[in-house]
């Protein structure tokens, strides 16, 4: 999530900046300026909002619309070691409500579930700092010493923003943006995620092991298919030129072979993500009244939810992780140290 934040601020290889941008400005010029050229960015906060309203699904006891909605501080974006950062997380829907939230002061990482904050234990910070810091030197080796980007990944919103508009200044979180409104061609969008999930296990981005190198003629098909209508909003800085929120509107709608008659039939989905205070001080501090991390692992166990970091679903429905598979995780960490790649495969112990 933060390598994705920062992919997402920075520009790429070409200048940036130039003059101050209005609302006369040239919509492409605005782009071309959003999406290529060195943007620094240490610090920010995130807003993400997601929305999901699923017609035709109360079958499957889904019923009102779905929000997920994650923000909070980020310090330390351009560095090489793992950024501070103090992130809060709430799910509402399906009669179900939720909050969590991690925080990591640098030295050390807590998360924080139904407001009660546990304690991740050093070793575990440990491996979780260096995964962090090797994919950052592994990257930032491969670009030859800049930060990945949107364009060094392949994304460019010239290629599939069709009918771009400057739509005026608009602020966002207190500071003056310029709106570009349109829609997009969804053939063209898929041709640079293809060019993005090609480039970022090169990249050495974190996580992407489990993405495909390509989406198959099958699924860029399906995804068309679907998508019956979608609009984007972007809002970059007026003097920068640092992209500041940007709105997807989503529109899908299931195929009629798909089964869609025990589901959700259709679906809008708003995406709407946004970085203000950018550059600007804030406070990450560490929280008081912790409680160890295991307990939580016990805790989520013995609901038979999340097992552990890493955990699947059991299909056997025989719960979360035991007390032993917890013990066994904890002591596989222990063996492993500082070698990441041991201390990865020790969440196989609390798959089932």
């Amino acid at each position: 999530l933060v390598a994705a934040i920062a992919l997402a601020a920075c520009g790429g290889d070409q200048a940036g900046g130039g003059e101050k941008a209005s609302a006369s400005t040239n919509v492409d010029q605005l782009l071309k300026e959003t999406f290529t050229g060195d943007k620094k960015v240490e610090s920010a906060t995130l807003g993400l909002t997601v929305l999901i309203d699923a017609k035709g699904a109360q079958s499957q006891g889904v019923s009102g619309p779905i929000k997920v909605k994650l923000g909070g501080p980020i310090e330390g974006l351009e560095g090489k070691t793992l950024p501070r950062f103090k992130l809060d997380l709430a799910f509402s829907g399906a009669g179900q409500n939720l909050k969590a939230g991690a925080t990591s002061t640098g030295d050390k990482a807590f998360v924080n579930f139904n407001n009660q904050d546990y304690a991740v234990s050093d070793l575990v910070f440990k491996q979780l700092k260096a995964g962090y810091e090797e994919a950052q030197k592994r990257s930032t080796k491969e670009q030859k010493g800049k930060q990945p980007s949107l364009a060094t990944l392949g994304i460019d919103a010239r290629k599939w923003l069709t009918d771009p508009r400057n739509a005026g200044e608009a602020k966002v979180g207190g500071d003056d943006t310029i709106k570009v409104t349109g829609g997009v061609d969804v053939p063209k969008l898929l041709d640079d995620v293809n060019v993005a999930l090609s480039k970022a296990s090169s990249l050495g981005l974190q996580n992407t092991g489990q993405l495909p190198q390509k989406l198959t003629a099958e699924q860029r098909k399906q995804v068309v298919d679907a998508v019956k209508g979608l609009k984007v909003e972007i809002y970059t800085g007026k003097e920068d030129k640092i992209l500041r929120r940007m709105v997807v509107a989503l529109d899908l709608e299931a195929p009629k072979s798909s089964g869609s008659a025990q589901g959700a039939q259709s679906a809008a989905v708003k995406l709407d993500f946004s970085l203000t205070k950018i550059n600007e001080d804030s406070k990450i501090v560490t929280p008081s009244k912790t409680k160890p991390f295991d307990e939580l692992l016990a805790q989520l166990g013995s609901l038979g939810g999340l097992g552990g970091a890493g955990s699947q679903p059991d299909p056997g429905g025989s719960g979360g992780a035991s007390q032993q598979e917890l013990k066994n995780y904890t002591d596989c960490i222990t063996k492993a140290g500082s070698d990441v790649k041991a201390a990865q495969d020790c969440a196989k112990l609390l798959t089932p």
